[in-house]
């Protein structure tokens, strides 16, 4: 009986130490970024913010059509500002460092081209 309640002992303080230890190992720091996406259009919103919706460790991203501020909240540990500018870029938009290809630029709707003379233009 006695080794029972021992046994019992030490496994409610082994799930106490591990419950301790749990949320410290998932709590990762949240950072926020902002930078510049040129776009034109509320489909260059929807096309620019579409692949951070559901991503894992994106707490939330918006791009503002009028300043074109793009504002992301991630965790680092799962994502660096680089590969949020590069996801951006393989949309077709250009961010303030990383140029879209040309190919992925000339897959965008015309009311999203922001290049060259559209009358919409970016830069």
């Amino acid at each position: 009986m006695r080794i029972l309640a021992v046994i019992a002992a030490l496994f409610f303080v082994g799930v106490s130490v591990i419950a301790q230890q749990a949320p410290a190992e998932k709590k990762h720091s949240m950072v926020t970024a902002t930078f510049t996406v040129y776009g034109n259009c509320n489909k260059c919103k929807k096309n620019i913010e579409r692949p951070f919706k559901e991503m894992s460790g994106v707490k939330q991203a918006t791009w503002n059509k009028k300043t074109k501020q793009f504002t992301i909240t991630y965790d680092p540990s799962v994502l660096t500002e680089r590969r949020i500018k590069d996801i951006i870029a393989e949309q077709g938009y250009d961010t303030d460092d990383v140029k879209a290809s040309d190919e992925a630029y000339g897959k965008l709707p015309k009311c999203c081209r922001y290049r060259d003379g559209n009358p919409h233009d970016g830069h």
